[in-house]
């Protein structure tokens, strides 16, 4: 059922010193051969000419609206534009991507077609370097949307995150839905943020389809604000996880999503560890092992038959049972950690660590005395 607006679409952008690439950004959303639009621009306090370029649209164009923040991220400017949403559908753009002219119309003529909660389109990638367009890696499971076929977390428990890339900005949601389930971008992360509301949102939609055309092109270039925010903030990607599990506990689909979490989870960590430099791979690694995330996750559920990837197999064991000094000395002799013995070697230091405790309390209790 449409809105009162009359607005189908909302395209909500949030916006922080994008100056150079934010004209080709919104004509592209101007442009669109769905007339039934508004642009809502969050700028996330700028100190470049990002303000007076979204004033000069604001002028030419009703259907260009602007919000302004103070530099609170991209989660708040992305919850801030969607709260003032008013059509039926919303989907993000960053400020340094455009769009086919066509997207809008049939991303909207698809979700309302198949009654979607989310509606997916493919993309590519904008090489800045050589202006070039260049083909991007298929999704782990992009499979099951063959033939067009309306799918959820109900059909496709075990492959359900790794169906599509877990990019917000590829993907049309249906507002009321969002809204129904009380889903938004958590907003103390700065890292992967969007990987979080897209994964919360296929964990509780009934109806996701998908259009195969490329109609988006996603800009990379050096220097981007992402890159500089990931060298800076890495050390969030495991809390992704560990609330994505506490999101899926609260509303109980984590046993029924196990799979499809533990190799989202695994792989994702394992892939951010193999970019990470060396100073950092310590520090993560540590993370996992030292401080219990790796449990934490659940991790030992996937030593046998949830991962689907060797190495990724292999790195789950070595995380839960080796340090990461330990890690490198077994990496430089060719060792390998073998999935099968690791719950035995978990069971043991598991022990060692309830003693330890239980001694701590004996001579605690026996200073106490003295």
């Amino acid at each position: 059922m449409s809105n009162t607006d009359g607005i189908k679409v909302s395209v909500v952008m949030p916006i922080y010193n994008a100056y150079e690439y934010l004209r080709p950004a919104i004509d592209s959303v101007l442009d669109q051969t769905l007339g039934e639009i508004e642009l809502i621009c969050v700028d996330d306090g700028s100190t470049d000419r990002s303000l007076d370029i979204l004033k000069e649209y604001k002028d030419k164009d009703e259907r260009v609206r602007i919000l302004t923040e103070n530099n609170a991220g991209p989660s708040f400017a992305r919850n801030k534009g969607l709260a003032r949403a008013r059509g039926d559908y919303v989907i993000f753009l960053d400020a340094d991507d455009f769009y086919e002219p066509t997207l809008l119309e049939k991303l909207y003529l698809l979700a309302e077609g198949d009654e979607l909660d989310i509606a997916i389109t493919e993309y590519d990638i904008y090489n800045m370097r050589n202006s070039s367009f260049e083909s991007k890696i298929p999704a782990d499971h992009a499979e099951i949307f063959e033939d067009g076929k309306v799918v959820s977390k109900s059909e496709y428990p075990n492959y359900i995150f790794q169906c599509t890339e877990n990019y917000v900005w590829n993907k049309l949601f249906r507002t009321s839905f969002l809204r129904s389930r009380e889903l938004s971008f958590d907003q103390d992360l700065r890292v992967f943020e969007d990987v979080y509301f897209v994964m919360t949102s296929l964990a509780l939609a009934d109806r996701v389809g998908k259009n195969f055309e490329v109609l988006i092109h996603h800009r990379v270039y050096p220097n981007q604000s992402r890159t500089k925010f990931f060298h800076k903030y890495y050390m969030q990607v495991p809390d992704v996880y560990v609330r994505l599990k506490e999101f899926l506990m609260a509303h109980g689909s984590y046993l029924p999503l196990l799979q499809s979490f533990l190799n989202i989870s695994a792989s994702r960590c394992y892939k951010v560890y193999n970019v990470l430099w060396w100073d950092a791979k310590a520090i993560f690694w540590e993370k996992l092992h030292d401080k219990g995330v790796a449990e934490q996750l659940g991790w030992e559920r996937a030593l046998t038959e949830h991962i689907e990837n060797d190495d990724v197999r292999e790195f789950v064991g070595s995380v839960l049972v080796n340090n990461h000094k330990k890690e490198v000395k077994r990496f430089l002799k060719g060792l390998k950690t073998k999935p099968e013995r690791v719950r035995g070697k978990l069971r043991n230091m598991r022990l060692r660590r309830r003693i330890s405790a239980v001694f701590s309390w004996i001579f605690g209790r026996s200073k106490e005395k003295l």
